[in-house]
């Protein structure tokens, strides 16, 4: 009975490390992107370039729901809406929308769920199916509350989470071939400890 107990206990702790860890994320990109990217904001909810998109991407492939939970609580942080309802909603929509994207894409490609063999053509589908995803049901929320009398933040929404996810892939991406070429170079430990 204890074993099953602390068994439970590391599996908690464990998600709710990661949640953590995505909240974290989450909100340093969201902040980051409101600063270098300033100049790319169609509207205080619309950027035509959105690296927290791919935050959302990454979180849902590597965590699954734990990180749909980090991604709800980091959307509610950095969310400065008027009405505490209004914020919910667009939590939602925005921790929600990656995994709609990676059950789609699953689905429709026939991607395995621990993503091995994963091209970079599927990594684009996920990436296009992720953003219109968020960009069209953000949108619609946006006119269903009133906040908009037209879908005219659809194309830039869109376009910013699909240039910001393929941005923060691609960096990720040369990040791991960076980090394969040092330690192929870098001699054994074993060795540096021999001279």
């Amino acid at each position: 009975m204890q074993a099953s107990a602390s068994t439970s206990f590391n599996r908690f702790s464990t998600a709710l490390i990661e949640a953590l860890a995505v909240f974290l994320i989450w909100v340093f990109f969201y902040r980051f992107n409101l600063f270098v990217f300033a100049y790319f904001e169609y509207n205080p909810r619309v950027y035509w370039l959105f690296l927290p998109a791919g935050i959302r991407m990454l979180a849902v492939f590597i965590f699954g729901w734990r990180g749909v939970a980090g991604l709800f609580a980091g959307s509610i942080y950095t969310n400065e809406a008027e009405t505490d309802a209004y914020v919910v909603g667009l939590a939602a929509i925005s921790a929600l929308s990656p995994m709609l994207a990676w059950y789609v894409c699953r689905w429709v490609f026939n991607i395995s769920s621990t993503l091995k063999g994963l091209r970079a053509r599927q990594l684009l589908y996920f990436t296009l199916v992720g953003a219109l995803a968020n960009s069209l049901l953000s949108q619609l929320y946006f006119y269903g509350m009133d906040t908009v009398t037209s879908l005219h933040g659809l194309t830039p929404m869109f376009v910013g989470d699909v240039f910001g996810t393929l941005l923060v892939f691609y960096v990720i991406a040369k990040l791991l071939q960076l980090m394969s070429r040092v330690s192929k170079q870098s001699p054994p430990p074993h060795k540096l400890l021999n001279k």
